[in-house]
């Protein structure tokens, strides 16, 4: 796979989480700020990291912004600095712009400035806890679309271990578990894996189903536990 370049501008805890993770993925990056302070931590890890005004075109030009494959605009509630920054970043010819949004109302508007796609990770995070809440067996939660979530579910120690194939998610429940994290190492599942007791699930589906599934798994386990 050909290394990607990438410009992150804004290096709030967002913008400096997405530098680090492309960093640990070997991605070719450009990280942009005009804070100072937020540079310096940056500049730790990414030697090209710089103080710069995003709303400057001649900046952004000599950064070599218009070149990279993608940009993400990161910045939280400075609404206008994200419209200037994409605006330009279009008119560069940046072809990939993501745009962090924290107000739906925004969505469209950057859409129609040229952004690619928004993300909005305050929303992402508030459905998270609310599921999280309401399903104590979930340790993580990500909405994939309107329709389809994935969801790491923790089992409980004392479940009895079940194949895959007895278990049978996908017919029974519509849920497809894509990996399984033991003991501090994860994999992929083939339908002879058994799912033990202690076990991180990763499954997709609807978050409907998967709430189904992770019930069945506790009810059965409950069943199990009254025996003893």
């Amino acid at each position: 796979m050909a290394r990607k370049s990438v410009a992150v501008i804004g290096l709030g805890q967002f913008g400096q989480a997405v530098v680090e993770e492309l960093v640990n993925n070997s991605a070719d990056v450009i990280a942009i700020d005009n804070d100072p302070e937020s540079v310096q931590k940056v500049a730790q890890y990414l030697p090209t990291v710089f103080i710069a005004d995003s709303t400057n075109e001649q900046a952004l030009k000599e950064l070599g912004i218009a070149d990279v494959n993608v940009a993400v605009v990161a910045f939280g509630e400075n609404q206008q600095a994200s419209i200037l920054t994409t605006v330009l970043l279009k008119e560069l010819g940046v072809k990939r712009i993501i745009v962090r949004v924290e107000d739906e109302y925004y969505e469209k508007i950057f859409l129609r400035l040229g952004a690619t796609e928004t993300i909005a990770p305050q929303k992402m995070a508030g459905e998270s806890l609310a599921n999280r809440i309401y399903n104590t067996s979930y340790s993580n939660f990500y909405k994939l679309d309107e329709k389809y979530s994935i969801v790491a579910i923790q089992i409980n120690p004392d479940f009895v271990g079940k194949t895959l194939i007895e278990i049978n998610s996908n017919f029974k429940y519509g849920v497809s578990i894509v990996l399984i994290v033991r003991n501090g190492t994860s994999f992929i599942p083939s339908g002879r894996d058994q799912i033990l007791g202690g076990d991180t699930v990763y499954c997709v589906g609807t978050t409907k189903d998967i709430s189904k599934f992770g019930d069945t798994l506790n009810a059965e386990l409950k069943k199990k536990t009254k025996k003893k």
